[in-house]
């Protein structure tokens, strides 16, 4: 008994220090010159690590069988965002775009299994720890999005500098991606978990938001992989179409919806106009960019799910003579000889015999 109460009480009092550890760094973090320091060493450390991730898997890419089949896929994907054909002819061009998609979305899903325990338990049955890894995984996702925000406008506008981080980037591209995608998370991230860090709302949006962008851009890295004509992948690329389609329109148009207006309307009924009018401008923006979205989902299931089952490769019948048969292969041989005006009388009965 004295053992087990021995144990007990060091359990709890080890749950209690990690408990006030993390409730001091969740006071460090939220103190707003600290969270900017805090924000920009991230946003170097994510661009390292993602930049990293991307060399390994574009050398992997390099060895897959299938990287002839993705590579046509995700060149008609970069000219949907605005490339030009003279930019994506290289296919190093295209790998590294590919890769790039596979990197940050791994990076998304992380985030989003670090906002998931405040969603599923809520605010206050998550405790400090729980609390520590929802201000993690928001300041994770705006040091991308400040990452990403910086090189997609360096390549865009000084494309000759910064060829080292890769081709020019379109200005469609640009707008898409930064304007439309970007703004929410950066004008509206520090804000809302400084003043409204246990709105359930903002868990739900955020978690939503990644869990969506994480999984269906790299269930369309997987599904460029395969081959289409064969039934299996077939089958198999019409399920992600369909699934691709539900994920979307679940997060990015039922949640996104609904979790956006609630979040308006307590600006709205607390008389927070600052909030209210930013709310509006990035709530409009990544509105437009979750409409696009859909619109590609909706474009790709009416595409890709009537379409019938490819047929299978004809088999020769057991009558019929196959192209390696030797009578086959002799009779070819002596329409070569006829032609060449060198065959003999009778030398196909000759050989037919033998």
């Amino acid at each position: 008994g004295g053992v087990q109460g021995a144990a007990v009480h060091c359990a709890v009092h080890r749950a209690i220090r990690d408990a006030m550890d993390a409730a001091m760094l969740i006071t460090y973090l939220t103190e707003p010159k600290i969270t900017l320091a805090f924000l920009l060493a991230l946003s170097v450390i994510t661009g390292a690590l993602i930049e990293t991730l991307k060399w390994r898997l574009i050398h992997w890419v390099d060895r897959q069988a299938w990287r002839a089949r993705m590579i046509p896929l995700q060149r008609k994907l970069m000219q949907n965002f605005g490339y030009s054909e003279a930019q994506t002819e290289e296919e190093a061009t295209v790998v590294d775009a590919y890769c790039f998609v596979v990197a940050i979305c791994g990076h998304h899903l992380l985030m989003s299994a670090l906002l998931l325990p405040v969603v599923l338990w809520g605010w206050d049955s998550c405790g400090p720890r729980g609390h520590l890894m929802f201000y993690a995984g928001a300041l994770g996702d705006l040091a991308y999005s400040i990452y990403d925000s910086l090189q997609i406008a360096l390549r865009t506008f000084c494309p000759e500098k910064f060829k080292c981080l890769g081709v020019q980037m379109p200005l469609k591209f640009f707008i898409i991606m930064v304007c439309m995608h970007h703004m929410l998370s950066i004008f509206l991230t520090v804000p809302m978990i400084l003043f409204y860090p246990s709105l359930r709302a903002l868990h739900v949006i955020m978690c939503s938001l990644l869990l969506a962008g994480g999984s269906c851009y790299l269930l369309g890295c997987y599904k460029f992989t395969l081959d289409t004509r064969s039934v299996g992948d077939f089958l198999r690329y019409k399920g992600i179409v369909l699934l691709q389609l539900a994920i979307i329109g679940c997060t990015r148009g039922y949640v996104w919806i609904g979790e956006t207006l609630a979040v308006l309307k307590l600006f709205y009924d607390r008389g927070n106009v600052p909030f209210l009018y930013g709310g509006l401008f990035g709530g409009i923006l990544m509105s437009c960019f979750n409409l696009l979205m859909l619109l590609d989902a909706v474009q790709a299931a009416l595409k890709w799910l009537p379409k019938p089952r490819p047929r299978p490769a004809k088999v020769a019948k057991a009558d019929e003579i196959s192209n390696e048969s030797p009578i086959y292969l002799l009779k070819r041989q002596d329409k070569e000889l006829l032609h060449r005006g060198k065959v003999a009388v009778g030398a196909e009965v000759v050989l037919l015999t033998n």
